[in-house]
């Protein structure tokens, strides 16, 4: 009976120590996020669209829009009431209202890139900071990976039991804490690609509310 409570403890303490190396670093903690997020690689060949809704402070209006991407491709589809545009890689064709190039270009890579979290962490160039942090937020323990960009410095927080993305921030000016923080809540399952459903923003120097965008549904696109 002691052989056999002996052999269950070293399985047992084996097993938490593999668990452990699992997120030792940054990027091994970034990849049991996509595992969690994008078990069967969706994302990397994505073609669909996302129908979403911004709630914003009065006195701006709630809107809704749809974002159509096709990742493959570099290739995104913005459609509003009074604007719609293509951006496909460093081209831009617009169907309705108007919008300078580098705007539109701006508005593929933001939202291919907070739609696309964790995944677009692993795009080539990405610096990631290899030390994980642990943070507190709102009462609740983080993994946290800081990335720094050239422009912005970012803070990815995870929940060190399953690695899912439940919030992130970034500063434009790290030393005067300044920037945005963003809470993610709840998730849309897309053929196993678990997106949040909603994010809702707010200033880091003082608490106030930016918005909260929420995703509706995602269509995927139609086959020719």
């Amino acid at each position: 009976m002691r052989k056999i409570f002996l052999i269950f403890f070293i399985l047992s303490f084996s097993s938490c120590q593999l668990e452990e190396k699992e997120v030792d670093s940054a990027s091994e903690l970034i990849e049991k996020s996509i595992r969690f997020h994008d078990s069967n690689g969706v994302w990397a060949e994505f073609s669909g669209t996302f129908l979403i809704v911004d709630s914003l402070p009065a006195p701006r209006e709630n809107r809704s829009y749809q974002v159509s991407f096709q990742n493959t491709l570099n290739k995104v589809h913005y459609s509003i009431e009074d604007l719609e545009f293509i951006v496909w890689r460093d081209s831009v064709q617009v169907f309705k209202g108007e919008i300078e190039k580098d705007r539109a270009l701006m508005l593929r890579n933001y939202y291919s890139y907070l739609w696309g979290l964790p995944m677009k962490l692993k795009d080539p160039g990405t610096q990631v900071d290899e030390k994980i942090l642990r943070k507190e937020l709102n009462g609740k323990s983080f993994m946290v990976v800081r990335v720094p960009y050239e422009k912005d410095t970012w803070y990815f927080y995870f929940d060190p039991e399953t690695a899912q993305l439940e919030a992130y921030k970034f500063y434009q000016d790290e030393l005067a804490q300044k920037g945005e923080i963003i809470y993610l809540d709840g998730l849309v399952d897309f053929e196993e690609l678990l997106i949040p459903k909603s994010r809702s923003w707010y200033r880091t120097e003082n608490g106030e509310f930016l918005g909260r965008d929420e995703l509706v549904s995602i269509t995927a696109a139609q086959s020719n």
